[in-house]
């Protein structure tokens, strides 16, 4: 992954954009010190060492490639559609459209092919996979599937093991070697994450940071405490009760007031993740096993639920105060200056593009300074997972298109893709490049979350009690921090779903 960053901010600096150092250039802080980020950091490439995929010399006579995928709401609206990263009808001049229609030009022409890409809503769309490979029909020769949709897909072996396609070299950059290692289980992936898409960069979790109050309540750089390793929890409620302030003076948090924090539900499992916690990791065997249940994660999440989350006068709750319209609640506390932090998702600086105030973007804390790298959750709210239908009848032709349109991207979409992300109010600095890299190389996909075992990780993430204190569910938990007998609830029902997950494995690998 650091190979992959380093090459594609090369090729930034190339063409001239806005980014500035990337992290693997010599460089110095504020301070005139050698910046942790750039430790052990390899050279810069130059363009002429573009890696090229090793594919064969191949044309396909104008063969249509079939791309099937998901929508929530119409593309360009809503908060899970922001960038349309596979398919666009012509250049328009915006960066990230131009950068997809020149990517598949490209491989358009230098295979003879024809990308026709088809994505209807989410719901509609896993039906559709499911019946068109229990009909064995030859559909699609690629789905993309939002994170939220594969415990209602997987049931149903619509998924081929991309270990067994021909082409496909997941040891290459532009294939996310974090998913590659968590979606393979006992040597099946059903699923893959590759440069070809940048909705799940977009998924990723960060901290936006307002400069504004950072300089009016002196607190100084952020960025140096992650080149100094002290960008922890703990700074994170240091700084953020700096600025936490009763501005009308009623004795009552809401929101007329300020905060260090602005959040939703989320930081629940992406401070648990930051902890390095697990809902599931893996046997020596590869396969899965459910691991919440340990002293570590319990005292991790005791202390983050108590000290960030329930802490009202630290943190706004944007989800638990005003759950019908947390979304536009958590972003406009942050632009109305009434935040110093708002934990996120990066794909929500979009939405900070009207803000008067310059901020900035940094990583999900550690829990201690003794961790040795930062952990950021890919949400399965958003993003695509690529997966082969199992009724692909010919693996080659797809493996071929698909390695070069992930190798294309490498140098097309993610360049578009950072300089979309580290432009105008984000970004004149650059700190903020060396942070989207550390946020991209440390993105976790928990298989847990993705499986959805049990709906454990949904429920989980509404241990603040928001749905339930607001009288939409009760099936949904109180709030608590008993994490203990929070989840002695489910570990029966836990412990069954993964053994049927396990089943479903094996008859993948016997297919």
């Amino acid at each position: 992954m650091k190979k992959q960053t380093t090459l594609l901010l090369a090729l930034l600096l190339l063409a001239s954009t806005v980014l500035g150092a990337c992290s693997g250039e010599t460089s110095s802080d504020p301070n005139g010190e050698t910046t942790a980020a750039q430790v052990n950091a390899e050279p810069p490439e130059t363009e002429a060492q573009k890696i090229e995929p090793d594919l064969p010399d191949i044309t396909y006579d104008g063969r249509d490639y079939r791309i099937y995928s998901w929508y929530i709401e119409p593309a360009g609206v809503g908060a899970y559609w922001v960038w349309d990263d596979v398919w666009v009808e012509a250049q328009n001049g915006e960066v990230i459209n131009d950068a997809v229609f020149q990517r598949n030009s490209y491989v358009e022409e230098k295979f003879d092919i024809a990308i026709q890409y088809k994505n209807e809503f989410y719901i509609n769309y896993e039906e559709n996979v499911k019946k068109s490979v229990k009909a064995n029909e030859d559909l699609y020769d690629v789905i993309l599937s939002m994170g939220h949709c594969i415990p209602r897909m997987y049931t149903s072996n619509v998924f081929y093991n991309l270990h067994d396609i021909d082409y496909l070299d997941f040891d290459k950059p532009w294939w996310d070697a974090n998913a590659t290692e968590a979606f393979t289980l006992a040597g099946y992936m059903p699923f893959a994450v590759s440069d070809m898409t940048i909705l799940d960069k977009g998924a990723t979790a960060c901290v936006f940071f307002n400069k504004k109050i950072a300089e009016d309540y002196g607190v100084g750089n952020l960025y140096e405490h992650v080149y100094n390793n002290t960008w922890t929890m703990d700074t994170l409620i240091t700084e953020g009760k700096k600025v936490s302030e009763d501005l009308n003076g009623d004795s009552i948090y809401d929101e007329n007031d300020r905060y260090g924090i602005v959040c939703g539900d989320e930081p629940v499992y992406m401070f648990f993740h930051a902890a390095d916690g697990r809902y599931v990791t893996k046997d020596a065997d590869g396969y899965p096993v459910f691991t919440f249940e340990s002293e570590s994660n319990y005292s991790a999440i005791q202390y983050y639920l108590e000290n960030i989350m329930y802490d009202e006068r630290l943190t706004f709750n944007a989800t638990y105060n005003d759950y019908k319209n947390w979304s536009s609640t958590l972003v406009n506390t942050f632009i109305e200056n009434k935040a110093l932090f708002m934990v996120d998702l990066i794909r929500d600086i979009e939405s900070l593009r009207s803000m008067e105030s310059d901020f900035g973007i940094l990583p999900i804390p550690k829990y201690s300074a003794s961790q040795d790298h930062y952990s950021s959750s890919a949400s399965v709210f958003g993003g695509n997972l690529i997966s082969v239908p199992i009724t692909c009848t010919d693996t080659d032709f797809v493996g071929i298109i698909l390695e070069a349109l992930s190798a294309e991207s490498t140098y097309t979409l993610i360049p578009a893709f950072y300089d979309t992300v580290l432009k105008d109010k984000a970004t004149r600095d650059v700190e903020s490049t060396d942070m989207l890299d550390i946020i991209i190389e440390s993105r976790v996909y928990d298989v847990g979350d993705f499986f959805n075992i049990v709906s454990f990780p949904d429920l989980f993430l509404r241990i603040t009690g928001s749905v339930h204190d607001n009288g939409i569910s009760s099936a949904y938990p109180k709030r608590t921090s008993d994490v203990a007998s929070f989840y002695a609830k489910y570990e029966k029902s836990i412990n069954k779903e993964l053994e049927k997950l396990i089943e479903i494995i094996d008859e993948w690998n016997e297919m």
